[in-house]
């Protein structure tokens, strides 16, 4: 079993204020997921910030701890910014509304996303945490998860940058994965 942890959601919104941000620009979007392994995981995470800078950190993760952490910085081309800020923006997408859940104490086929978009009066914050839980929302969330993909998959540049606070999985909520 992996042991995996929820990444923290309405948190977000409190710790992604406008005044906090790499290189002065404000946070756009969040976007976390654990992919749950049978000897670790993987936990990926990007921050995409106004000025079309990014972060992101991909750790591969054992026993609820970082095996390895690498951080990648850059910036994302006009085509990326553009398609991203296309399906951020959608009807769809905006008026889209997950409730809140509490993790249960064992999770199965987990597979946790964590979604937070900037908007004009704070947060849309989404998490999911299973394929299942998703399912009500595969319409609008597919063409985001798809983007995300094509952008994590491109060479970005490693970073010596610290890993930023907002990509930690929270560490009070412990999932057990079957």
């Amino acid at each position: 079993m992996a042991i995996l942890f929820i990444v923290f959601g309405i948190g977000l919104a409190a710790n992604a204020g406008p005044n906090e941000s790499a290189k002065s620009a404000a946070l756009r979007l969040l976007l976390s997921e654990v992919q749950p392994g049978t000897m670790a995981s993987q936990q990926y995470c990007m921050l995409v910030f106004a000025d079309r800078h990014f972060h992101a950190e991909k750790a591969t993760r054992k026993m609820g701890k970082d095996r390895e952490r690498r951080v990648y910085e850059g910036q994302l081309s006009e085509a990326d910014w553009n398609a991203l800020g296309g399906i951020l923006d959608r009807k769809d997408f905006r008026e889209l509304k997950v409730p809140p859940t509490l993790a249960p104490p064992v999770v199965e086929n987990s597979h946790p996303y964590t979604i937070s978009v900037a908007r004009e009066k704070g947060f849309q914050n989404m998490e999911f945490l299973t394929n299942n839980s998703r399912k009500p929302y595969e319409s609008q969330l597919q063409p985001l998860l798809q983007w995300w993909k094509s952008v994590r998959s491109a060479r970005m540049p490693e970073s010596p940058v610290s890993p930023d606070s907002r990509c930690s999985l929270d560490k009070t909520n412990g999932i057990f994965s079957n």
